[in-house]
């Protein structure tokens, strides 16, 4: 009875000692940090060394949006994997970066969905400032018309024409562009998700205040499809 009594305190003592984050790691389950170390999702790896946040350590962030911008846009290939994390022993590096002693991944996100929609979202939040300014052109509307097609039907013919969507000769103007990158996040996903969401800040009146809109957009998505 002491032995399971000790066991469960020292589970409780971890978790109220854990942070939650969330990582990219490759298509093949290793960092894109210092030697690139091989993950196996559930089993906790320890950092050999001293860690300090930016520089050394396993490295994650502690919400979605972040996790997105901190991975640069030439960075994210079709086969990287998004995961929430468990980590011990953390720095931060800012409010929303840090580094770990020991981490473990937890739970991975399906990345392709939840990019497409989070696209379509920053579009769609813009569109209307472009259409004040050019009532007539349907091009952005029908471009997010077909992303939202895939997202409900992803099938290789709605892929097409989303893509297809995107590519014809397209208007001056962030909100337009905007569109145009959710149509093509069928395709690449993450990469083009995140310059549908940069192009929406741009088009907005109060850039920092649709940032701030985007990362609860992000959040709430994810609440919606995985918790």
């Amino acid at each position: 009875m002491k032995e399971m009594i000790r066991r469960l305190s020292e589970i409780l003592f971890r978790k109220q000692n854990t942070t939650t984050g969330y990582k990219f790691v490759s298509g093949d389950l290793r960092s894109f940090e210092g030697d690139r170390p091989q993950w196996t999702p559930g089993v906790a790896l320890t950092y050999d060394g001293e860690v300090i946040a930016g520089f050394r350590g396993f490295h994650a962030s502690s919400d979605l949006y972040s996790v997105f911008n901190n991975h640069r846009v030439e960075n994210l290939c079709l086969s990287d994997r998004l995961f929430e994390v468990e980590a011990r022993d953390v720095v931060y590096c800012g409010k929303r970066l840090f580094a770990a002693n020991e981490m473990t991944l937890t739970r991975e996100i399906d990345l392709k969905p939840l990019s497409v929609e989070y696209a379509i979202g920053c579009a769609r939040h813009v569109l209307p400032n472009f259409e004040r300014k050019y009532p007539d052109d349907a091009r952005p509307r029908e471009a997010i018309k077909a992303a939202e097609k895939w997202l409900k039907e992803p099938t290789e013919e709605n892929r097409i024409s989303a893509w297809s969507a995107a590519n014809y000769p397209w208007p001056a103007g962030d909100s337009a562009w905007s569109a145009m990158y959710a149509a093509r996040s069928t395709t690449y996903a993450a990469g083009y998700a995140l310059s549908a969401a940069e192009y929406a800040a741009r088009a907005a009146a109060n850039p920092a205040m649709e940032k701030k809109w985007q990362a609860n957009l992000l959040e709430e998505l994810v609440k919606k499809h995985y918790l």
